[in-house]
Parts: structure tokens; C-alpha cells; sequence
């Protein structure tokens, strides 16, 4: 069982390679800032408005809205038809008109941008630097005029109420000889950490924002004076240790077949027509099908913090939408695909086959979707409805 590899580059969770690693399975909190050395491409950017994408032979077509984008992670579309996108491996959040026209609104070299949502008053984002309980963790908000403010410290909130700090994460239920036999760099079981890496946003009623929390594993409810509340914490995400993780990691035969609880990492959240929160999920350890495609999209009630599976069984589940129909989309970055439920389905459906998509947002009748997101060539596609 590895950390997980998207979740290196979100956290600052998101990522740039699928590479295995040899290290325990730490929590998959833990990570450096993204961003680095995948900035200097920046200037590399284009943008091509009305240009055909790449897709499947036998699928639909798209039309490129912006390319050349560094780490595309997050993005909204206003009112008037203007795309937003974070460029978050370059610390840029960046506006696309309708004409293809870029402007970039904010620039924070060497920190992660992400968590964009258009707004009446302006566009809100989040701005993280840092790991650990002293990580940068803020969401901003930068006005028509281009002003910039800090409209809540969410690492402050994390520091004080380290909201999964009661949960246990591991191998909850080992029995003690085995333990034993646990290589002694292996964490048998540890708690929610104090670390805040803000990544989504949505807005909500009441004049509030709801963020999902990557590094604090929750849901948090930002008011209009900037006051943080904890709304939910995701629960622990359970995978059976297989004969394959064990050798990997050089566990006992006694911990096959047992359950590894990891952390459940919020990527994406929306408010659904039904006032319940859709989040996007990546389940903690490989982000590879090693230990299965273990992603999901889980709708939580706002009032009562209840959770429940909409879509299961989807590899790195990046980015989720929702229509005014109650229709659920959801995006697998290493599966490659937009997936769909329609209310009352029993299955996701594949609406579209891209490589790396990360972000997906509904816009009247077009469906926007972030494409390689992972490099220096990141996209911007927009396809029918």
C-alpha cells in the first residue's frame, strides 16, 4: 500500500506521476507545495479558441477553450460564458473570455492555486504553500476591479479544531502478535494530522462557501464574515491488504486479508439541486488499480453530515458537477474518463474519453472538463450536452 501518487501534487493533493514508491504508507497528507520547477513552462502557454480536440475515434466531439496550461486542477465558467482555471502547478488563476482572451488574475509563484468558484461578488480560490500544522491555507477572493482579499484562514481553523483528529487511520483491528511482525517504519495505525490544504470550493446558501479540505480530510463551511465551521469529516476509506501490498511492503503474512483504513481525501464538491454536497473522493494509498479502482463520488447532508456512496469503483476521482437535472459527473484521471449518473441509474455512463481530466463543471448546456493536468499542457474542453 503506497501514499497516493495523484494525491502528491493535490496535496499540495495532486500530482504529477504515477510512480510507485517503496515507503510506508504514510498519510496521504503529507506533501510538498506543487508548483516548482513546472512554472517556468508558463510562458510556454496558448490559448486556441474553437480548435478540435483529440477524442476517440467513435466519440463526441469537443472544442479546445484554452491549452498550454500548467497543472489546470480546478476551473468555474461566470455568468457571461468566461472560464476561470487554476493553473495550480503554477500558482495562476487564469481567465478565458469568450474570445479566447487570457488574463491572468492572480499570481502566486511558488504556492498551489485551486478551489475556484465564480461568484456575484468576484471569483474566490484557495492559496496554499506548505505542509504540515504551520501550512499556508487560505481562500481568497479577488473582485471585479481586481482586488484581492483573504476572505477566511482555513489553516488557523485547522490549527484550533483539527477536525479528523479523531479518527484513526491504519491497521485499526491487527491483533497484537502481528503487530509485532510489522516492519518497524510501518505505521500500524495513526491520527488525523493537523494540516489544512484547502482545494475545492462551492457556494452555498446563506452567503456561504463550503471548501473541501484536502489535507484536514472535511467538509468546512466558510460564512459571510469569514467565520470557519467544520461541516462534515469524510470517513476513513477501508481496502483489504492483498498478498501483492503485503510483499510490496514488506508486511506479514498475518496482515493479508486484513483492513487498511486510509484517509479519505476530498478533490471536488458541488451543491446539488437537492441542497445535498456532492465530493469527489480519492480513497487514500495507490491511486494506480493495484489495490483497485477505489475512488468514488459520496453525497453529504448538510444538515446532518450523513454520507453516502452516488458513484463507486472510479480510479482517482478528481472532479464532480452536477446539472440542474440532478445528473452526477464525475472525472477518473487515470481512468481517462467523464462518467455520468442519471437520477435513478444504476450505473455511471462514460460521456467522454480524455487523458487526465481533473476538473469538470456544468454550464447551461456544455459540459467543461481540464485535460492533461498533470504537465505543462494542460487543457480547457468543452463539449455538448
Amino acid at each position: 500500500m503506497d501514499e497516493p501518487v495523484w494525491s502528491r501534487r493535490v496535496a499540495t493533493t495532486t500530482s504529477s506521476t504515477r510512480c510507485a514508491s517503496s515507503s510506508p504508507p504514510a498519510s496521504p497528507r503529507r506533501r510538498s507545495p506543487a508548483g516548482g520547477a513546472l512554472a517556468a513552462v508558463a510562458t510556454a502557454a496558448l490559448v486556441l479558441a474553437g480548435a478540435p480536440a483529440a477524442t476517440a475515434d467513435d466519440g463526441p466531439s469537443t472544442t479546445v477553450v484554452a491549452e498550454g496550461l500548467v497543472g489546470p486542477l480546478s476551473l468555474d465558467v461566470t455568468p457571461r460564458g468566461d472560464v476561470v482555471v487554476a493553473q495550480s502547478f503554477a500558482g495562476a488563476l487564469t481567465r478565458v473570455d469568450r474570445r479566447g482572451a487570457r488574463t491572468d488574475l492572480a499570481a502566486l509563484p511558488g504556492a498551489e492555486v485551486a478551489g475556484v468558484t465564480a461568484s456575484a461578488g468576484g471569483v474566490l480560490y484557495t492559496h496554499s504553500l506548505g505542509q504540515g500544522p504551520d501550512a499556508v491555507a487560505l481562500l481568497e477572493r479577488v473582485d471585479h476591479r481586481g482586488r484581492t482579499e483573504v476572505v477566511a484562514d482555513l489553516g488557523e481553523h485547522e490549527r484550533a479544531a483539527n477536525p479528523d483528529g479523531g479518527t484513526t487511520y491504519g491497521l485499526r483491528d491487527l491483533a497484537q502478535d502481528c503487530l509485532d511482525q510489522l516492519p518497524p517504519d510501518f505505521p500500524a495505525t495513526y491520527p488525523g494530522e493537523v494540516y489544512s490544504h484547502p482545494y475545492a470550493t462551492a457556494d452555498a446558501r446563506a452567503g456561504r462557501t463550503v471548501v473541501a479540505d484536502a489535507g484536514g480530510n472535511a467538509l468546512l463551511s466558510v460564512d459571510a464574515r469569514g467565520r470557519v465551521s467544520t461541516l462534515a469529516v469524510l470517513p476513513a476509506q477501508p481496502a483489504v491488504v492483498s498478498p501483492g501490498a503485503a510483499e510490496q511492503f514488506g508486511l506479514p503474512a498475518c496482515a493479508v486479508g486484513e483492513t487498511f483504513w486510509f484517509e479519505a481525501v476530498p478533490t471536488d464538491v458541488e451543491v446539488g439541486p437537492d441542497g445535498g454536497l456532492y465530493v469527489s473522493l480519492l480513497p487514500g494509498g495507490p491511486e494506480d488499480p493495484s489495490l483497485g479502482a477505489r475512488g468514488s463520488v459520496v453525497r453529504v447532508d448538510p444538515g446532518t453530515g450523513e454520507v453516502e456512496t452516488v458513484i463507486g469503483g472510479l480510479l482517482a476521482a478528481s472532479g464532480v458537477a452536477v446539472d440542474d437535472d440532478g445528473t452526477v459527473y464525475a472525472t477518473e484521471l487515470f481512468g481517462g474518463r467523464v462518467v455520468a449518473m442519471d437520477p435513478g441509474a444504476t450505473a455511471a455512463r462514460t460521456v467522454l474519453e480524455v487523458e487526465l481530466p481533473a476538473a469538470v463543471e456544468v454550464a447551461g448546456d456544455h459540459l467543461y472538463v481540464t485535460t492533461q493536468a498533470l504537465g505543462p499542457a494542460g487543457q480547457v474542453v468543452r463539449l455538448d450536452l
